[in-house]
């Protein structure tokens, strides 16, 4: 890869970020179809995330960027403006720059999970969901599953009152699912998903559910993506359940994302 004083920037931000794949993921990309553009990865720690988005509006040759935890509902505070994905679960994973500066946000997590880990919606209707997380990536993914036909949605999150929050908005929209908030006990749900970041750092983190509660009839998909087999992955395979990886969710979201780039003819 050739960068020079053409090449279009792309950041992908987070906190922490050696987790994050999106650059192995656009850079090749790039590369094969002659792009003249690169993803770099960005650290910004929570504190100071508001007060560098000024410089991003003012970074004239950065098309835009991708945004990961913890920052994504900021950064949708922060937007100019929304496309409804973000609209619809107040929280941004994608930033685009137009030549005046002005910030457009959207939000991939949800179409992403739904094609890259979920085989389509006809494996999420009719079926019981517990969705750990209620977070950007959380509130995406429930208002996705929602859309296609989950029969019941139960969201678990260490902040109550936030997973009491997007089951509101989520049973608002889609009044013929069954929303709650609730424990994270997954006994008896056809589908469990950690929209956490619990797995990021397997020697540390928790497991998000008791894994003796899961059964072999269970789909067990996580978003986290490094390590590809979590802790969590790791033993709902040894019981026998149908596991899914975080990774399908990046990939399928990179082709929504280049789109919204404008970046593919």
């Amino acid at each position: 890869m050739n960068i020079t004083g053409k090449t279009k920037i792309f950041y992908m931000i987070a906190h922490p970020i050696d987790h994050v794949r999106s650059p192995e993921v656009f850079n090749p990309w790039f590369q094969e179809n002659n792009v003249d553009a690169v993803m770099i990865p960005v650290h910004y720690r929570p504190d100071d995330f508001a007060a560098v988005w000024d410089s991003l509006r003012r970074t004239a040759n950065l098309g835009g960027f991708m945004i990961s935890v913890p920052h994504k509902e900021l950064a949708y505070d922060l937007c100019d403006a929304r496309e409804e994905t973000a609209e619809l679960v107040t929280a941004v994973n994608a930033v685009r720059r137009d030549a005046t500066g002005r910030l457009t946000g959207a939000n991939f997590d949800g179409p992403g999970f739904m094609a890259g880990v979920m085989r389509g919606d006809a494996e999420v209707a009719g079926k019981s969901v517990l969705l750990l997380g209620a977070g950007g990536a959380g509130a995406s993914i429930g208002f996705s599953m929602a859309r296609a036909g989950a029969r019941s949605i139960t969201i678990a999150d260490i902040d109550a009152a936030r997973a009491s929050d997007l089951a509101a908005r989520i049973a608002k929209r889609f009044d013929g699912v069954g929303v709650r908030a609730g424990g994270n006990d997954p006994r008896g749900f056809d589908i469990v998903v950690n929209a956490t970041p619990c797995g990021l750092h397997p020697e540390t983190d928790p497991i998000p559910v008791d894994t003796t509660a899961l059964s072999p009839a269970m789909i067990v998909a996580d978003i986290v993506m490094k390590p590809r087999v979590t802790p969590l992955l790791a033993a709902a395979g040894a019981i026998g359940c149908d596991i899914r990886y975080g990774g399908g969710m990046l990939d399928m979201q990179r082709d929504l994302t280049l789109d919204f780039f404008s970046l593919r003819e």
